[in-house]
């Protein structure tokens, strides 16, 4: 009996706890939209229909995260509300895969023809970038 609780309680200390993996997908995330290469293309001040900045909600990135750019919070829109509302400046996201330890993010900004490639690593309880990729079309 005393085995099967040992057992457990490293069960459930090794398990991911769902607040940290929300976080982390925050952390993750708005570091994405903060790259210092990608803010030249926001054009934000300078076309209208770039605030507030938006996230195409293909469930590829959790909808519920609380993201900020340009000091108001991110809006994330399925496509047919990018449709109706004729929003063509958005990001894109292919690919989030995130763990403890590590993440891997590809999305594109495809108004402006930019897709970016990040890699992260958790060093202790910070996320860091190990290698990022900004490529033109």
């Amino acid at each position: 009996m005393k085995s099967i609780f040992i057992g457990f309680v490293l069960i459930l200390a090794s398990a991911i706890n769902p607040v940290q993996e929300l976080v982390d997908q925050k952390t993750v995330i708005q570091m994405c939209i903060d790259l210092e290469e990608l803010q030249q293309f926001y054009h934000a001040d300078k076309i209208p229909g770039r605030k507030p900045l938006i996230i195409f909600n293909n469930e590829v990135v959790p909808s519920n995260l609380e993201l900020i750019k340009f000091g108001e919070p991110v809006v994330f829109m399925k496509k047919e509300d990018l449709f109706f509302h004729q929003k063509e400046a958005f990001l894109n996201f292919g690919k989030f895969d995130i763990s403890r330890k590590k993440a891997e993010v590809h999305f594109e900004y495809q108004v402006e023809g930019v897709f970016i490639e990040v890699a992260f690593e958790k060093k202790d309880t910070r996320w860091v970038i190990r290698n990022k990729k900004l490529t033109e079309k």
